[in-house]
């Protein structure tokens, strides 16, 4: 069973990637529309994969390094 910190800080590190994806994706959401030459939707899909893909491997970073 687990303990309610622990509880308490899983929920805060899928916070934590939750808030990194959106703001990557809104960041390169609007770098990316500057251009205007994809579609509003190929433009969204490709932020929301950079996003996770910047996301996932800064967690990883930084799960390792506190190992």
């Amino acid at each position: 069973m687990m303990k309610f910190h622990d509880v308490r800080d899983q929920i805060s590190k899928i916070a934590g990637f939750c808030g990194m994806v959106t703001s990557i994706t809104v960041a390169f959401y609007l770098i990316l529309s500057a251009g205007e030459t994809q579609s509003k939707s190929a433009t969204l899909i490709v932020s929301l994969g950079i996003g996770l893909a910047l996301s996932g491997l800064s967690f990883k970073a930084l799960l390792k390094s506190q190992r």
